[in-house]
């Protein structure tokens, strides 16, 4: 924003259908001047008159164009993202099956996928699958959700023999307040209905056809052969393109997916798009060659193809893999066409009714479409403008009573998203001063203290620009009192946090609609919040927007603009996103902000508030003992600790751990013990895979390990220059060899002798420097495996590695670590010459059905046996509260609160070091896969919070 004025495209059409061009002109207008903003914020600074004129003009341009959007926005999303059509407003309103309580899984009974009875309840409608693996019940998809007044049960008798499975199903809104839906009010017409507190079903006047709804908002799929692959199906030699009638429609549609029928063997497939003529013949539109997995899949990722009205689609096999087709009568009487190769124009075609080829598509409505794609630019345009967010009461005056010194108020509003306090409006009846505090509320009452900044207050309602960061999340505050309140007034019931004293972290509010007080604050964002910055004297340098040109999806590498803002600024700040890195700047230093930095891949996690220190040098001080003693820090868990329910193997939370402490030394993966074949979280999610006869033993860390018969072998992929097991020595036992990408054994080690458990094989130098396939394979007998080592290559000069290993297992308890697991983790945490140094995470499977005296018994016992065993520190993790939803596997009156307690005293007791991750609200954080275990977001945040925890008190 300079001194010449930039005009913006003052109006957008509300057709559906002209909304991208529109929009995407004003986004692009919009850019320049957001560009023009932060290219010249001194001088608009420094010609405030002129600057602030342009800049009124521009707002209030961007407030017209908001307004003319908002009614074909409206609109749009009613139809994009309404709930579906119900057969009637009490369905929609009504409450369905969303998903299940905790799963009992069972057993005894046979593996498969079947279909779920639902049974009893008031309703009808729901439907869904389960899987059985083991003879357990390991999941339930609910497909339909139905309409019900009271909850039915589900039966899972479709799995022959199986015997005590059981889940609750839970219930919820179809049509949730604010949300749209159809449903028929005449024969063959729709209505669009908005719902409304209450809840109670508004009509909106809108009516569509069925059909009108579904060619144009809606999808449909066209395909009547069952996509079974070589499963049943004959392979198809030819090179016809095969065509069914039914993709003909008489409006623009969109491919959005296609479903295929392939071989084992990954492949190619030729999509053709043909006009059918009046005397029908084809004449070819477009074509495409797309990529096909192998086996029956679904191909969707990045299609959007065209299909002209009068159009058909059609299929050709290409070169690659092996496509099928259903021999016999193609189902419900349907036919196909082909042609013997591509048409070209008024090629004539042939008409079949047997041996259907194995394809579906799905076809999406021009309309939603191209809709959606103008409610992406359309955000795109709202976050660029940005908005501006009052928190606090109306019309205030500066009359009532003075709030006591050091009082401190919390607004109950957070910001929608991430800005600046631009300004605070205060009533007060004299001079003095206040503190305005950003805040983050921590989810039982406590707060902490993000940032303060200080304030002059004056005789009235006074404005008081400002230029205070806030993220998404966070809440205003003041405190230091002066301002003015209505004692027990408060007519429009706004809430706020209130503590009769300062805020600092850790501080205990309470929550209050009694009074009113004559604060509000300002929150803008975007270019609004740039211009309004701009004009108040915000262009010094505060270290926000250093990194604002670093791509934050990863892609752009960013190293170089993380170096020039360490350079330029003591604390940059580090703004949500990821970002790719080769190298961090100074350690971290100074970095801070909810940014995911990745070094080469790997996640480097910088503080969430400014701080003098950064978390890697932090982190190994507090490990640098155990570094130098080469002890290994172990952790013992359940099924949050062992797998459940990362994406992959990186993003647990305990790898992410092993990588950041050593970023820039070696891609170490902690030690394995899980390696038994017979679990749910199977050996492969950590990139293990076995071949030949391999079966579940009863030693090492977990009493669970992997016995390899006469020729079976462990392999994985990856760069690492050690390699070691740990393994039983005892009589009629084989050897194992260790190999290379196929090579001959660059090692072998000989388990046969008298019984002696946790033998290891090494130290074994792998000779190699690059990535390749390892291969533990056995010879002359079985041998029983009860741990894997593997080291990555280490950086020449680099620091020494901090050694993990993982001794975790889902459903295990405090009690499940008896005296030979806890030996047997001992031992394999010596391999290097070191100690074991626990991390005890545990806690939240005793929570449902021990006695609270049990669980202090048993924790007693674990701790008596470590330090038995000379452990130099113990770390321990008391279990995070699960949702409600867990509520029904609670035994016995017992509750997490019991139980928690009970392992916080203990823990108390015995001095040990504790993070304090059951302070953190992980349920409402979006932190849960399912109410229980983390999901990618709560790894990588629980992560954060071990690594900080260790750096600044460990």
């Amino acid at each position: 924003m300079g001194t010449d004025a930039i005009a913006i495209i003052p109006f957008v059409s509300p057709d559906i259908s002209d909304v991208v061009d529109k929009v995407e002109a004003l986004r692009d207008e919009t850019q320049v001047l957001k560009d023009a903003t932060e290219a010249s914020a001194g001088q608009a600074a420094a010609s405030a008159s002129t600057s602030a004129a342009n800049a009124g003009q521009t707002a209030a341009d961007v407030v017209a164009t908001a307004a003319n959007l908002a009614s074909a926005q409206a609109a749009r999303d009613a139809s994009l993202y309404g709930k579906g059509i119900f057969p009637t407003i009490a369905a929609a309103v009504g409450f369905g099956i969303v998903g299940s309580g905790a799963l009992v899984g069972g057993a005894g009974g046979t593996d498969g996928t079947f279909d779920l009875a639902i049974t009893g309840g008031v309703g009808s409608g729901a439907a869904g699958r389960f899987i059985v693996a083991g003879g357990v019940v390991t999941m339930i998809l609910i497909t339909a959700s139905g309409s019900y007044t009271t909850a039915p049960a589900f039966s899972f008798g479709a799995s022959a023999g199986l015997a005590g499975a059981s889940a609750p199903p839970v219930l919820a809104r179809n049509v949730e307040v604010g949300e749209y839906f159809w449903t028929e009010i005449g024969a063959g017409i729709l209505g669009m209905y908005n719902v409304v507190a209450g809840p109670v079903a508004i009509d909106t006047g809108v009516r569509a056809s069925a059909a009108e709804v579904i060619a144009l908002i809606g999808s449909r799929t066209v395909g009547p052969v069952a996509i079974t692959g070589s499963v049943g199906g004959t392979a198809i030699t030819n090179t016809s393109v095969y065509y069914w009638p039914g993709s003909l429609s008489a409006i623009d549609e969109y491919l959005a997916s296609v479903e295929l029928g392939f071989g084992v063997t990954a492949g190619t497939i030729h999509v053709v798009f043909a006009h059918v003529e009046g005397d029908g013949t084809l004449s070819l539109v477009s074509e495409q060659t797309i990529l096909a997995v192998a086996g029956p899949s679904s191909v969707n990722s990045g299609l959007s193809i065209l299909k002209p009205a009068g159009s058909v689609m059609g299929l050709q096999r290409t070169g690659s893999g092996t496509w099928y087709y259903t021999a016999g009568a193609i189902p419900n009487g349907e036919a196909e066409w082909f042609t013997a190769a591509v048409p070209t124009s008024n090629t004539a075609k042939t008409i079949g009714f047997t041996n259907g080829p194995q394809w579906k598509a799905t076809f999406t409505g021009e309309i939603g479409v191209k809709a959606r794609a103008a409610y992406a630019t359309a955000n795109e345009l709202a976050d660029i403008v940005g908005s501006e967010q009052v928190v606090g009461w109306p019309s205030l005056v500066n009359t009532g009573t003075n709030t006591p010194s050091n009082y401190s108020v919390v607004m109950q509003t957070p910001a929608s998203s991430d800005g600046y306090i631009t300004e605070v409006n205060a009533g007060a009846s004299g001079s003095g001063a206040a503190n305005i505090h950003v805040i983050q509320y921590n989810g039982d009452l406590t707060v902490n203290v993000i940032s303060t900044h200080r304030i002059t207050l004056a005789n009235g309602v006074t404005e008081i620009p400002l230029s205070i960061p806030i993220a998404a999340g966070q809440y205003p505050a003041i405190s230091s009192g002066g301002y003015k309140f209505q004692n027990s007034v408060n007519p429009q019931g706004i809430p706020a946090w209130i503590k009769a004293g300062v805020l600092s972290n850790g501080a205990t509010v309470a929550s209050s609609t009694q009074h009113r007080y004559e604060v509000a604050f300002t929150i803008k964002t975007g270019l609004i919040a740039d211009a309004t910055r701009a004009l108040a004297g915000g262009a010094q340098n505060t270290g926000m927007n250093l990194l604002a040109a670093a791509d934050p999806n990863g892609v752009v590498d960013a190293t170089a603009i993380f170096a020039s803002a360490g350079a330029a600024h003591s604390y940059p700040y580090v703004p949500p996103g990821s970002f790719a890195l080769t190298a961090m700047p100074k350690s971290g230093d100074g970095f801070w902000g909810p940014g995911k930095p990745f070094v080469g891949g790997r996640r480097f996690f910088v503080p969430a508030r400014p701080s003098l220190f950064n978390l890697y040098d932090g982190f190994r001080a507090k490990m640098a003992e155990h570094i130098a003693n080469n002890d290994v820090l172990c952790l013992i868990a359940d099924s949050i600790g062992h797998w459940a329910l990362a994406s992959n193997g990186p993003a647990h939370w305990f790898n992410r751990v092993t990588q950041f402490a050593n970023v820039g030394i070696a891609d170490d993966e902690p030690g394995m013990t899980a390696l038994r074949p017979s679990s749910t979280y199977t050996p492969a999610f950590y990139g293990v895979t076995t071949s030949g006869t391999v079966s579940t033993g009863t030693r090492g860390p977990l009493g669970e390990s992997i016995i390899l018969a006469d020729g079976a072998s462990l392999a994985f992929t990856g760069a690492y220059e050690q390699v070691d097991v740990h393994y039983t020595q005892d009589a009629g036992q084989g050897s194992l060899a260790f190999a290379f990408n196929g090579g001959a054994a660059y090692k072998t080690v000989n388990a046969a002798g008298a019984l002696a458990l946790d033998q290891y094989s090494g130290p074994s130098l792998t000779g190699q420097a690059a990535s390749g396939n390892y291969t533990l394979t056995v010879a002359g007998g079985p041998v029983e495996i009860t741990g894997l080592i593997r080291l990555g290559i280490k950086a020449a000069g680099s620091r020494p590695r901090l050694r993990t290993l993982r001794a975790a297992h889902g459903s295990y308890t405090f009690a499940s670590f008896n005296a030979p697991r806890l030996a047997s983790a001992v031992a394999q945490c010596g391999y290097a010459g070191g100690k074991i140094v626990p991390v005890l995470a545990l806690g939240i499977n005793d929570s449902f059905g021990t006695p609270p005296a049990t669980i202090s018994t048993n924790i007693t016992s674990i701790i008596n046996a470590l330090e038995a065993a000379l452990a130099p520190r113990i770390i321990v993790m008391p279990p995070m509260r699960p949702s409600s939803s867990w509520d029904g596997s609670y035994t016995g009156g017992r509750t997490y609160d019991a139980a928690l307690g009970a392992i916080r005293q203990t823990y108390r007791s015995r001095n040990v070091l504790t993070i304090p991750i059951d302070g953190f609200d992980y349920v409402n954080s979006g932190a849960y896969q399912e109410g229980l275990h983390f999901n990618d977001a709560g790894h990588d945040g629980n992560a954060l919070r071990f690594i900080e925890y260790v750096a600044e008190r460990g």
